[in-house]
């Protein structure tokens, strides 16, 4: 029986993956560096020190893989402030799981201070009974430490636990927690 739901935030809740597509293509091109779309989707879903060690493979340098990922947060985090928005259909989820008597809980890789912020801009934040984000586990995404970490702050077993996810890597990491999992269409 499920006494668990656990969300993923960017790209299941809200819509970040969009405008962080936006953020880094603007950054690269600020600093003179091309970035296509492929490596920005081997993004999705990791923590910072995982999308560091991509960035720095690619161009070959800590610097240029730090200064890179300092300007696309910058625009990024301005671009939040005016076009964040919230998938379609999230909220009313959230309230109808609390309403049925569900612990609702989010998993992301997302540092707290960014999912904290992006979810009080769109009024989910204090929806949630517990928070779980990169900067809580040791492994990211795909290993399954978020979700098991998540469940037992929730107080729940895997076979107890749904997930929500909506990228590749963090369905894997639902799947290997022994969780159900659904994957929410980008």
């Amino acid at each position: 029986m499920i006494k668990a739901v656990i969300f993923d935030m960017d790209g299941t809740l809200v819509d970040t993956e969009r405008l962080g597509i936006k953020a880094w293509k603007a950054g690269a091109a600020e600093l003179g560096f091309a970035i296509d779309d492929a490596l920005i989707h081997q993004f999705i879903g990791r923590t910072l020190p995982d999308v560091m060690e991509i960035l720095d493979e690619h161009y070959g340098s800590c610097e240029t893989a730090e200064a890179i990922y300092r300007r696309h947060r910058e625009i990024r985090d301005e671009m939040v402030k005016t076009d964040l928005e919230l998938k379609a259909g999230a909220a009313e989820c959230i309230d109808e799981l609390l309403a049925a008597g569900y612990h609702v809980g989010l998993a992301t890789s997302s540092r707290h201070v960014t999912a904290e912020r992006n979810l009080k801009m769109v009024g989910l934040f204090d929806k949630f009974e517990t928070v779980t984000c990169g900067e809580d586990v040791v492994h990211g995404k795909p290993d399954p430490e978020c979700f098991l970490e998540a469940m037992k702050r929730e107080g729940c077993r895997p076979e107890e636990t749904l997930v929500f996810e909506d990228s590749d890597i963090g369905v894997e990491a639902a799947r290997r927690s022994g969780a159900g999992y659904i994957r929410v269409k980008l």
